[in-house]
């Protein structure tokens, strides 16, 4: 990462399931009282965000992808970049179900509530933040994303409420993958995409290291206590 001290950020491999991840707009996406608006500033620079608006109806506002087949009973973690618009909280569902949600507030950077589950939210650029959560998974999943009320506080993100039909958030760059934190974004268009395990080495050290002695010291930081 850029950290003023140097770091170098080395990733497993992951894979992203959700095969559509930047263009919400596809019928991958399917839309619930919510409208989409392309053309924005995304996290990279490009104009590849969408706002996600909600309609002027008393309902559940949401788009969701189709089922990910996934391996069973094992932790999934669930990501977007969002940013506020008119409307600045947000919502996750796991198969639009009675369990495994998590709700951001993108204007003060903090978590709402969640359902006894790991969440994350970090600001990124711009007002744009990076907000996930992980969930235990069953054999298949739907991943919903919810523009919530302003009055919405906690409990679930499922909750109907009268839009005004220009209100909304932006959002960008959606990942679904197993294991138990998010890692760096892995775009796709039309299929799941694999980013294979990153490694680095020194194949000669003969430069610092004599031939017959030497030290070596290595500080870090396991980040999946599991591995």
């Amino acid at each position: 990462n850029n950290d003023a001290k140097g770091a170098l950020l080395l990733e497993p491999q992951r894979s992203n399931l959700i095969t559509y991840s930047e263009a919400f707009d596809n019928a991958y996406w399917t839309k619930s009282a919510v409208s989409l608006t392309d053309g924005f500033i995304s996290p990279d620079g490009s104009l590849n965000a969408f706002k996600l608006v909600e309609s002027a109806t008393n309902a559940v506002h949401r788009i969701n992808s189709p089922f990910a087949g996934i391996t069973t009973a094992t932790p999934h973690t669930f990501k977007v970049y969002a940013k506020a618009g008119e409307s600045s909280k947000i919502g996750f569902r796991e198969n639009a179900s009675t369990a495994n949600y998590a709700t951001f507030d993108l204007s003060l950077g903090t978590v709402l509530d969640s359902d006894g589950l790991t969440t994350s939210i970090k600001e990124v650029s711009n007002n744009w933040y990076e907000i996930s959560y992980t969930f235990t998974s069953g054999s298949s999943e739907i991943m919903a994303i919810y523009v919530l009320s302003d009055s919405y506080t906690t409990g679930s993100p499922e909750l109907a409420y009268l839009g005004d039909g220009t209100s909304g958030v932006y959002i960008y760059g959606a990942q679904l993958e197993q294991g138990s934190y998010a890692t760096s974004y892995i775009p796709t268009s039309g299929s799941a995409v694999t980013r294979l395990a990153d490694n680095a080495y020194q194949q000669s050290a003969t430069q610092v290291i004599g031939q017959s002695e030497g030290t070596m010291f290595i500080e870090f930081i396991p980040k999946d206590s599991s591995t």
